[in-house]
Order: structure tokens, then C-alpha cells, then sequence
């Protein structure tokens, strides 16, 4: 009885082991998979701000016009506009207008020296070339259809540069009545403030020279002498300024 129940206590030994041991077998073939999640970084997107420049202010422009119509004078027509052809050496037409240079004039075109000048303005203020014109206030009523006025041709005084070069004379007639008899040019070239001409009312002024006044000789006087040139003269001309007896005095 005892060798049973031996034998049966061994018996229930190895078969717990047996139990055991298969057990840990499937412990270990059942071990759990761990799932690995990979977790996707939400991408990131930089928000770049939006700068919202202000528009820069609008470039003042001052246009070749507008800095040359600075130069007029008065309250007449001042205006810019194309040389579309010159006439002669006192005359253009710019844009629709025919223009005649005020206090300035030249001598006829078939005079050697007319076509000189002529050359000249057309230099200065050649066809397709912009003028600013700026009208006489003194005569506004014009000549012969034409606007009297100074001509600007590239910041140049076209009637400055006409007397100046000599080949145009002083209309000296008309500075009573021109805006720009008192203007540095026009008085250089024999135009006086009435102030001067109060005074000289008064002096030995020889009436061979309506133009201006002229002291009657002595002293004689040349050309040289005086500032003015190609102007009116009267017999007897004591001082000889018309050599070729032409009725106009300095003529060169």
C-alpha cells in the first residue's frame, strides 16, 4: 500500500512539472508584440506675417515745362509748346502761334545779316525743340497777328541773345510801352527807366537822335562810345554816327 501511494505522489510530481513546463513554454512562444505607434510631427508651418508696406508718396515731378515757366513775368499769356518753324530772325511759330520777339528785331532776310540771325535763332531754337513764351504786358494788342513776347529756348533768352550777338538792333521805339524795357538786357542794349528819361528831358539832348538822347557835340562821340546801336539819325549828325548816310546810326 505504501509503494502505491509512493508511486502515485511521484506520478502527481512529474505531472505537475510536466504542467509547469508547458505552461512556460507558452509563456514565453505567447510573449506579447508591442505595437509601435509613430506618432506623426504635425508639420509646422512657419506664418510668416504679412508686412503690409505703405506705398511710398508720389514723386513730385517738376517737369522741364514747369521749371521754365518760373521764368514768366507779368500777367499776360505764358506758355510752353514746340518750335514748328522759324520765319526769320525776330520771328517763330511755336505749336499754332506765330511769335515776334518784343524790343528785339533783325534785319530783312535778303540783308546778309537777316540770314545770320536767322541762323542763329534757328540754333538756339531749332524746329522741334520746346519754347516758353512769355508775352509783353505792355503790348498785349501784338503785331500783325503775332504775340510779342520773350522766347526762352533751353533757359536761353532768345531776344537777349539776338541783340547781344549784334546781329539784331534794340526796337528802342517801343520801350515805353514793352514790359521788359526796365530788364537788365533791354536797358543794356539803350532802353531806359523813365526816371532816367525825366533827367534827360532836361539835358543837352541833340535832335539828330530821336531815338535816345544824345548830348550834341562836343564832346564828339563815336560808336564806340555809346551803347546803343542801329537807331535813327537825323540830319545834321554831328557826332557822324550814319557813315553811309542810310538814316541809321552803329549800324556795325
Amino acid at each position: 500500500m505504501k509503494l502505491v501511494l509512493a508511486s502515485i505522489g511521484i506520478a502527481v510530481i512529474i505531472g505537475v512539472i510536466a504542467i509547469s513546463s508547458i505552461l512556460n513554454t507558452e509563456s514565453e512562444d505567447e510573449s506579447p508584440v508591442t505595437s509601435r505607434v509613430i506618432e506623426k510631427e504635425p508639420e509646422r508651418t512657419e506664418m510668416k506675417s504679412a508686412v503690409v508696406s505703405e506705398p511710398d508718396p508720389p514723386t513730385q515731378i517738376t517737369s522741364h515745362h514747369d521749371k521754365m515757366e518760373n521764368n514768366c513775368s507779368g500777367n499776360a499769356r505764358c506758355f510752353s509748346g514746340k518750335v514748328t518753324s522759324v520765319i526769320d530772325g525776330d520771328t517763330i511759330r511755336v505749336n499754332d502761334h506765330s511769335i515776334r520777339l518784343a524790343l528785339s528785331s533783325a534785319p530783312e532776310l535778303n540783308d546778309h545779316l537777316g540770314q545770320k540771325a536767322r541762323t542763329l535763332v534757328d540754333t538756339i531754337c531749332p524746329v522741334g525743340s520746346q519754347a516758353l513764351i512769355d508775352e509783353d504786358d505792355g503790348q498785349t494788342q501784338g503785331s500783325y497777328g503775332r504775340i510779342l513776347a520773350v522766347v526762352y529756348c533751353d533757359d536761353m533768352n532768345l531776344n537777349e541773345e539776338l541783340l547781344d550777338s549784334g546781329l539784331g538792333y534794340l526796337a528802342s521805339e517801343f520801350c515805353d510801352d514793352s514790359e521788359f524795357a526796365s530788364t537788365k538786357w533791354a536797358k543794356k542794349h539803350g532802353c531806359q527807366d523813365s526816371e532816367t528819361q525825366k533827367i534827360e528831358v532836361n539835358s543837352n539832348c541833340d535832335s539828330s537822335y530821336p531815338d535816345f538822347c544824345i548830348p550834341s557835340s562836343p564832346p564828339d562821340l563815336d560808336c564806340k562810345d555809346i551803347p546803343q546801336k542801329k537807331f535813327t539819325v537825323l540830319p545834321p549828325d554831328p557826332h557822324r554816327f550814319d557813315g553811309d548816310k542810310d538814316g541809321i546810326g552803329c549800324e556795325s
